[in-house]
């Protein structure tokens, strides 16, 4: 099995939605407002809501993810030779994993996923090698992983002349959302028919992914 596409990641949604107006009872300034056990009740349940709205919420056959954070105007572009590469969109999400699909995650019932949209154009008519889908992730809570190839989609490999690939490359990790800050994507340059580095042999990106 290989670049399994789990839509819950990879999509960088736009917008979190309207906020409805709260609905409010008039009480006459002469009359106070006497709480009930229902009405308790019904506060603490909306509280609730209120709690989980903060959040972006999808359930699908892979789990249940919440997205936490989400940047769709992330503005990295880099010119590596003859390659443009771009991470232009990051979000984080926690996964309940469903258990026909832990075997993806190293069994864990929960994880953390680090998504990023990337574009790799190549501008010339030689064969150029790059693996952005093989990058590193460093987080700021001291977790090192490797893009999870499994779940990334295929945008690495050879580039055989005016090439353009798009799509997400996704990392697992078991820190909270809420506990990362800053993470470094870490990919290696990329190298022609020959095996030379084009440009420089590494590149690093520091991203903020705090909400």
């Amino acid at each position: 099995m290989h670049h399994i596409v789990l839509m819950f990641p990879l999509i960088l949604l736009v917008g979190c939605g309207e906020t409805e107006p709260s609905n409010q009872s008039t009480v006459p300034a002469n009359q106070t407002e006497v709480p009930t056990e229902e009405a308790e009740s019904a506060t603490e349940e909306k509280a609730d809501v209120i709690e989980e709205d903060e959040f972006e919420v999808e359930e699908d056959e892979v789990g249940r993810s919440q997205i936490y954070m989400k940047n769709r105007e992330l503005g990295i572009r880099e010119t590596m030779g003859s390659i443009v590469f771009e991470i232009d969109k990051v979000q984080t999400v926690r996964l309940e994993v469903r258990p026909d699909y832990r075997f993806l995650f190293d069994d864990k019932e929960e994880v953390t996923i680090v998504s990023f949209n990337v574009i790799v154009e190549n501008t010339t008519d030689e064969t150029v090698t790059f693996y952005p889908d093989q990058a590193r992730l460093v987080t700021n809570t001291g977790e090192q992983v490797d893009a999870d190839l499994f779940i990334s989609e295929d945008v690495g490999g050879e580039f055989l002349g005016k090439v353009k690939k798009e799509g997400g490359v996704l990392f697992y990790v078991d820190s909270m959302p809420e506990e990362l800050t800053e993470v470094r994507f870490i990919v290696e340059g990329p190298y022609d028919e020959q095996f030379r580095q084009i440009d420089e042999d590494r590149y690093e990106y520091k991203i903020d992914v705090t909400k």
